[in-house]
This record gives C-alpha cells, sequence and structure tokens, in this order.
C-alpha cells in the first residue's frame, strides 16, 4: 500500500464517521442506528427507520458532511405497526 493510497483510505474512514457523527447527534432517535459507507464522494446509508420522512432527513443530513458528493440511500422503511404485532 502506498502513502497515497493509505491517506485516501483514512480519508475516506474519516469522512463516513464524521457522516455516522452527524446522525448520532440527530435529535431523530431512529437516525442515530443508522450506518454508512463512504467510497469515492458517495456514501451508501443502510438501516431500517419507521418513517419515510425520517430517510429522507438521513440523506440530507450526510449531503451536509464535507467530502460527500451523493447518498445511496439504503435505508428500509417499516411500518412500527406490523413491527410490534
Amino acid at each position: 500500500m502506498t502513502i497515497l493510497s493509505l491517506q485516501t483510505t483514512l480519508d475516506a474512514e474519516a469522512i463516513g464517521q464524521a457522516a455516522e457523527r452527524r446522525l448520532r447527534e440527530s435529535p431523530y432517535y431512529f437516525l442515530r442506528a443508522l450506518r454508512c459507507r463512504f467510497d469515492a464522494g458517495v456514501v451508501t446509508l443502510v438501516g431500517r427507520v419507521p418513517h419515510g420522512q425520517l430517510k429522507q432527513f438521513a440523506e440530507a443530513i450526510v449531503l451536509r458532511v464535507e467530502g460527500v458528493h451523493a447518498v445511496v440511500n439504503r435505508v428500509e422503511v417499516y411500518d412500527p405497526q406490523r413491527a410490534s404485532a
């Protein structure tokens, strides 16, 4: 591994961690459990939320992280009524 590729890897990890930190700081409880993967300017969001609006909020939050140029939103929206049945 070259020094440049090591730096790129570290930068990617730092951006992914920054995106997750933003979600953990959210006032919306369900966003705190989402996970992020970062590669080449793109964050991939994964996890589950009970409402579509929370999925959209998560995307908006990570798009504000420096270095993030796009989001692949793989967050699943589930029906909380069915989850408790």
